[in-house]
């Protein structure tokens, strides 16, 4: 019985530390204090500044918290003294979308991951240039005859590489034997054991010993600035399916607007007819628009739910959530007119090729390929290694004494004639063809950076013409509709010219919403495709001070 305690007792701290092993929360948790804390850091190293970041969704219910009302559409009013059925919708604005966007997206969470997995792969990264511990252990019972004995190993050890290519390995190793019958005695011995090993040649510099980590770190930058690219990219797309939807609104009114006028024009036309004022086949004129403006407000209702449900999905909504877009956000939109910055196109195109992200990481990459071009030249040389070691044994008797007067040391190289370096020599003449590429690249990345802005740029100004223009026109769609209609009560016109001027004055007014939009979001793809684009924690896209802060040149 005193063997099996003394051999439990041997046992028994390893099978401690293996039980109270950590949870899975606990590693789940540790992952996330690790990869947070490199975002965060690498953030304010590249921005100044860190946002909050985590892949964890917490359901919030942002909806409920919404104002609610009724916005029927144009021509959906309930009748008159009845009120409208079901529970109001909530009201989106556009910040309130973009946060909903943010929080519900599928492809926003994907994102999100891609980055903290990047981040998650460097901490290994990391993790490998410090001293690594390792810790095994055996127990078995052994019989051989009569002889009868309990044996346990145990190997306990550390491990440490260095930026030079050098490694060191530290190991303690103790075998235990108790012998049950025979001489009953027990039997502890132990080895110290140290090597160090040095390449000289191929493997041999911080340049080469440290790639990996290195590339895992500025993998994580190039990360960064992809999720900001994206994150950008998204919330302009959000801003424009939103607009667009209340573009859409607009046109329902305007198409309901045009169709009372018809009626009202109709109405007009069979009095005068039957006054004998008018020939018959004019009030056929007025009533076939009529029925042609209710065709076209009818397309434009289905349209515009057609597009709030898209608009739901993107949201990642369910297309049946009670929710609409705020109507008030385009009379407020309409009375601000269009935000026009002043900023010549040259330096629109030099402020973009100094600050995009997409555009800096393309550099970057050339730098990667480069040092990759470096490393495999290395690796074509021969394989040198300064290897040293060193083993102590214990005494018989005191397995934690260790006889150093009877270590064992050596010291020597170990070379490896670069013989065969086909395989390297491929890889090298790769890396050089890589870098090449990634030059070119590069400058693609560039020409298609100057090639964009300068296309956001004369959108934006077609967009500003186009917006002066629609709102001329409207006023004078609407002058040709008051005086057509005072000529047509004289006899001095013809239906058909009032009819023509009041389709005028709806392609006019849509045309007029349209160009509003369009320059709004060509305004946002400005923004954000010369990286000046501001977001601010709760998801508005900052705009302030944007002339001032367009107009220089960096």
């Amino acid at each position: 019985m005193k063997s099996i305690a003394r051999f439990a007792l041997f046992l028994l701290p390893p099978l401690l530390l293996l039980g109270a092993g950590c949870t899975r929360a606990h590693y789940k948790k540790s992952a996330d204090t690790d990869v947070y804390k490199i975002i965060q850091q690498k953030q304010e190293k590249l921005f100044g500044e860190a946002q909050p970041f985590t892949i964890e969704r917490t359901p919030t219910d942002r909806i409920s918290k919404l104002p609610r009302a009724f916005q029927p559409l144009p021509g959906t009013e309930p009748p008159e003294g009845q009120s409208p059925e079901g529970e109001p919708p909530a009201l989106l604005s556009l910040n309130e979308a973009v946060l909903l966007a943010i929080e519900n997206s599928r492809d926003y969470q994907s994102n999100k991951e891609a980055l903290y997995l990047n981040a998650l792969s460097l901490t290994l990264e990391r993790h490998q240039w410090q001293p690594l511990l390792s810790g095994s252990m055996s127990g078995k019972y052994q019989k051989a005859g009569s002889d009868e004995a309990w044996a346990a190993d145990s190997q306990f050890g550390v491990s440490q590489i260095f930026a030079s290519g050098a490694s060191l390995g530290i190991s303690l190793g103790t075998n235990l034997l108790h012998f049950i019958t025979g001489d009953p005695r027990d039997v502890a011995l132990s080895a110290l054991t140290a090597t160090l090993t040095q390449p000289l040649w191929r493997g041999a510099g911080a340049l080469v010993a440290e790639e990996n980590f290195v590339q895992a770190e500025r993998n994580v930058v190039y990360q960064i600035r992809s999720f900001l690219r994206y994150h950008k990219t998204f919330l302009v797309s959000v801003a424009s399916s939103y607009y667009q939807v209340l573009e859409l609104r607009a046109v329902v009114g305007n198409e309901w607007s045009n169709y009372q006028q018809l009626i009202g024009a109709r109405e007009r036309t069979e009095m005068m007819a039957q006054a004998g004022r008018l020939a018959e086949f004019q009030v056929d004129q007025a009533r076939q628009n009529e029925l042609s403006a209710r065709d076209s407000w009818v397309h434009a209702v289905q349209q515009y739910r057609q597009s709030l449900d898209s608009f739901k999905i993107t949201l990642a909504l369910p297309t049946d959530s009670n929710v609409d877009v705020d109507a008030e956000e385009l009379p407020r939109l309409q009375e601000r007119g269009i935000l026009h910055p002043e900023i010549a196109e040259d330096a629109a195109v030099r402020q973009a090729l100094a600050r995009r992200l997409d555009l800096v990481t393309a550099r970057d990459q050339v730098d990667d390929a480069r040092r990759e071009v470096e490393v495999a030249a290395n690796g074509l040389g021969a394989d040198i290694n300064l290897v040293a070691s060193m083993a102590a044994p214990s005494d018989a008797t005191r397995p934690t004494y260790f006889r150093f007067n009877n270590a064992a040391y050596s010291a020597g190289l170990d070379v490896n004639l670069p013989l065969d370096r086909v395989a390297e020599r491929n890889t090298f003449r790769s890396a050089l063809i890589t870098l090449n590429s990634q030059q070119r690249s590069a400058d693609l990345q560039g020409d298609q950076v100057k090639q964009q802005v300068r296309q956001d740029w004369r959108t934006l100004q077609e967009a500003k013409e186009s917006y002066e223009i629609q709102r001329n026109s409207v006023v004078l769609a609407q002058r040709r509709v008051d005086s057509t209609t005072l000529l047509l009560q004289a006899g001095r016109a013809e239906t058909r010219d009032l009819l023509d001027s009041q389709s005028s004055l709806l392609q006019a007014q849509n045309a007029l919403v349209n160009a509003l939009v369009n320059h709004t979001v060509a305004r946002l793809d400005l923004w954000r495709d010369m990286e000046t684009l501001g977001v601010t924690d709760q998801g508005d896209l900052k705009e302030d001070n944007r002339v001032a802060a367009n107009s220089r040149t960096p």
